[in-house]
This record gives C-alpha cells, structure tokens and sequence, in this order.
C-alpha cells in the first residue's frame, strides 16, 4: 500500500504534464514500514530523463541521480520508497521495459498524460516477477 501526500501527487502531475510529450521521472521519498507493506511518500524529487533517443516512450535514471537522491533523503531522515514516471499518449499501466528496471519493495506511481493533460494514474508495486496495482490512500 502506498499512502501519499495529496501535495506530492499535484506535483506530479504538473511534472508529468509541463514534459509532455516526454516521459519524466524522479522518486518519491519518505518512509517504509516492511512488516506491513506500507510505504508513505512525503515528498517528490524529479530527476532527469536520460533516455534521449526514446524520450517520448522510455525513461532511464542516471546512476549519479540515483546517489544524489539516496544522499538527500540520509540528510532528511528518509528512504526512497518509489518512483514516479509518465506515460504521455498512453495507458498508466506499466510496461515490459517497466517491468525489466522494477525492485521489490518499492511503489512505482505512473501517470498517463494525453495531449498534454493528466487522464489517470496509478500506483504499482512488483509481487513476485509482475506488477500487481496497489492501493493508495492520499494524505
């Protein structure tokens, strides 16, 4: 379950539509509790899209964002608990390559924008080698 921060998922959003019509990504971060499978965002921070050549379809995360990320959150108190990325002129549901990069323990939020204005999202996390969709509850 993911519970999420109603600021966090405005966020969101405006990212996934001022992108548009690329995809954009970056993390959310907050805390997990494991023993329940809860995992709550306080807040979001977008990176780069390294994928230029397929932008508009596929999102690749630098290795040095990913440790600037994960240094912040320490500095914070807080862990990265997911990524977010869009999904623009397409369904919120995730890819095979979504699929590929997925880990375990983490919630993977994916917003479908179309013609430059958020239709849906939803969250997903990976139970055993698939996505199953999560429930959210907003905060």
């Amino acid at each position: 379950m993911l519970k999420i921060k109603k600021e966090a998922v405005k966020e969101i959003k405006k990212q996934a539509e001022e992108g548009y019509p690329y995809e954009i990504c970056g993390f959310m971060l907050g805390n997990i509790d494991f023993e329940n499978n809860v995992r709550e965002c306080t807040e979001v921070f977008q990176v780069e899209n390294q994928n230029k050549e397929r932008a508009n379809d596929r999102f690749e995360i630098d290795p040095k964002d990913y440790l600037k990320v994960e240094k912040y959150a320490d500095e914070k108190g807080l862990m990265i608990v997911g990524i977010y990325h869009s999904h623009p002129d397409h369904p919120d549901r995730p890819s095979q390559t979504d699929l590929m990069f997925a880990q375990p323990d983490m919630s993977y939020i994916i917003v479908s924008v179309e013609k430059g204005k958020t239709k849906s999202w939803r969250s997903w996390e990976l139970e055993e080698k698939n996505f199953k969709e999560e429930k959210v509850s907003l905060l």
